[in-house]
């Protein structure tokens, strides 16, 4: 008997520790030490949209999904996910700042912040322009982070990268009135 009270009382404690609400981890670039503050990207003045030399025909400018991956689609410089600005952040370095905003039921890491392009798992997406992982910039007619670059797209037209650096591909810009962000 004493030993089905003290399983009973364990079991409860258990019970209680593990139904007490946790603390959510702060998204990455939030913790401090990232890219910067939110807020702390200096605008440059020209807005652009991006050609990729030798991209899908008829889908060759750079955009932006819902859940912020880099793709290739049809060039339409009016609209928003298709513009990014040559930007500085706190730090001094270059950045691309998204003309789009995100919304919460795609990247609700994205609303409120100012969204940059940056290399995260991988591939060039939308990101946090405080976050701490590297950030893509318009180096001549090539976007790098660091020594990785835009190589291409695959077959589902979503945009490649290198890490090495050495097989990368250019893009035209074509500076554009930045649109109204959509979400």
């Amino acid at each position: 008997m004493k030993f089905a009270a003290i399983l009973f009382t364990s079991l409860a404690a258990f019970a209680s520790v593990s139904a007490a609400p946790q603390q959510k981890k702060a998204p990455k670039g939030k913790e401090g030490g990232g890219g910067g503050a939110a807020g702390s990207v200096v605008k440059g003045s020209d807005t652009l949209t991006f050609f990729e030399v030798g991209g899908i025909p008829g889908n060759e400018c750079l955009t932006f999904r819902n859940n912020g991956d880099m793709v290739n689609a049809a060039c339409v410089d009016t609209a928003a996910d298709r513009q990014m600005t040559p930007s500085k952040n706190a730090a001094g370095d270059d950045v691309l700042l998204l003309q789009r905003s995100f919304a919460a039921g795609f990247r609700p890491d994205l609303v409120g912040v100012q969204a940059c392009l940056g290399l995260t798992d991988g591939t060039f997406k939308a990101i946090d322009c405080a976050s701490s992982d590297p950030m893509v910039s318009l180096k001549g007619t090539q976007l790098f982070a660091g020594k990785a670059c835009h190589s291409g797209h695959n077959g589902k037209a979503e945009v490649t990268v290198d890490a090495t650096g050495a097989k990368c591909v250019d893009v035209k810009t074509k500076k554009v009135k930045a649109a109204a962000p959509i979400e």
